[in-house]
């Protein structure tokens, strides 16, 4: 991409002397890494089709100028008086980093990567909308943005979650073509009556009224048939309005279940996954974190 280009040639006019030779190589091994970094693809089933954009790219290569600016002071030799050195200042110890304050329950878009402690409160913002949830049991995970789940991951033990950020809207109509129904709603009625009705799919129960958080909700359970035409990550069911991000299956003959909740007028949706072989413990688990979640 030519910002890039000529973001770094900018860069490297400002190091071509002799003092910055050092510099010079810190910021090669810094571009060297952010090309060479793997990215890890998450197999939690919510699918986004989008490039880095200009953007992104020249926020990375600000990130490279200012490590290279610091590297640069820090290689300025000491200053001193005309005509010799100055006194030698002893250096001044560095103050002890403070701990920084922890976000409020309504200050995290989503809880922090890695493993959830069970019984704590978990907090989140989908929609504008902040709640919080608890974990029964150890092994949950979440990715950071929009999904947690067990940590044996797809088998008859694992489970997982989406908390939706942007509701989805509609469903596909074949769900191996990807082709989708038009947008629906915006009632919590109308999207668990479309859901109910993804081809493909088997209905268990449903749309049933329910409760989360004192909020009234839609449920709906089915499960994605074996003898479908595509394979797993290829049977989308619904789709949200941002462009090419949707549901796709985890794996064929798993269960699905559903909860569009009515916050005030605001559809908030959150989808659960067990898989082949469950036995009644994901799903009770999954139960259990729906009925911990709590509005704020």
């Amino acid at each position: 991409m030519s910002a890039d280009r000529d973001m770094t040639r900018i860069v490297r006019s400002w190091l071509r002397t002799d003092e910055h030779e050092s510099a010079d190589r810190v910021l090669d091994h810094v571009l060297a890494q952010l090309n060479a970094t793997p990215q890890r693809r998450s197999w939690w089933p919510a699918r986004r089709i989008t490039d880095m954009n200009n953007v992104v790219k020249l926020a990375i290569a600000a990130a490279a100028v200012v490590v290279v600016a610091i590297v640069g002071v820090n290689l300025l030799p000491a200053g001193g008086g005309v005509g010799g050195s100055g006194p030698a200042v002893s250096p001044s110890p560095s103050p002890s980093p403070s701990p920084s304050p922890s976000p409020s329950p309504t200050a995290a878009a989503f809880p922090p990567a890695g493993k959830l402690a069970a019984g704590a409160r978990h907090s989140m913002i989908r929609e504008g909308i902040p709640f919080s949830f608890s974990v029964p049991t150890s092994g949950w995970i979440s990715n950071g943005d929009w999904g947690i789940d067990k940590s044996a991951g797809v088998g008859p033990d694992g489970a997982g979650f989406i908390f939706w950020g942007d509701t989805p809207v509609g469903v596909f109509a074949d769900p191996c073509a990807n082709s989708t129904s038009p947008p629906v709603g915006p009632s919590a009625a109308d999207l668990a009556a479309a859901v109910a009705s993804v081809p493909g799919t088997d209905l268990v129960s449903g749309p049933s009224d329910v409760t989360v958080g004192g909020y009234p909700a839609k449920q709906v359970v089915l499960t994605v048939r074996e003898d479908v035409k595509c394979n797993a990550s290829s049977f989308y069911l619904w789709y949200a309005p941002t462009p090419d991000l949707a549901r796709y299956a985890t794996e064929l003959g798993s269960t699905i279940r559903v909860w569009i909740v009515d916050v005030n007028g605001t559809p908030v949706w959150i989808d659960g996954e067990t898989y082949k072989g469950a036995g009644p413990e994901p799903g009770q688990e999954i139960q259990q974190i729906i009925d911990s979640i709590q509005f704020e």
